[in-house]
């Protein structure tokens, strides 16, 4: 079991060392607790809409600033949810009000907070 503030303390120290992403393995590691308590005390968080989650491992810090939008801006956080995935962006752009992001392998569209991240896929030519 986290004890009561161990993980908001984990999410505080990265926040002011400037990270807004981890891994849950970053934690687990860094917190020394199983899987089930981390969720736990990470759905807590999320309830206090100081952490979001767009993939399953991997969460992203919300600062005060940007808990309205329930999430930092794209491009502080994308860089760390791609390498997460393994992927690399070859181009981003904005249509719509979405962020559209060429990648080289298949990820799927998501939602963090108001953001809308759309992915492409093109193939890279070596």
């Amino acid at each position: 079991m986290v004890h009561r503030g161990a993980l908001s303390d984990f999410i505080d120290d990265l926040q002011a060392a400037g990270r807004l992403t981890f891994t849950r393995e970053d934690a687990m590691t860094a917190l020394g607790v199983t899987a089930g308590a981390l969720k736990q005390a990470a759905l807590r968080l999320a309830k206090r809409r100081r952490l979001v989650s767009p993939r399953r491992g991997f969460f992203i810090i919300v600062p005060l600033e940007y808990r309205e939008a329930g999430a930092p801006p794209v491009d502080r956080w994308l860089p760390e949810l791609l390498r997460f995935h393994g992927a690399r962006e070859l181009e981003r752009e904005v249509e719509g009000g979405e962020v559209v992001v060429t990648v080289d392998r298949f990820l799927r569209a998501m939602s963090v907070g108001q953001h809308r991240v759309r992915f492409r896929v093109e193939t890279v030519r070596r």
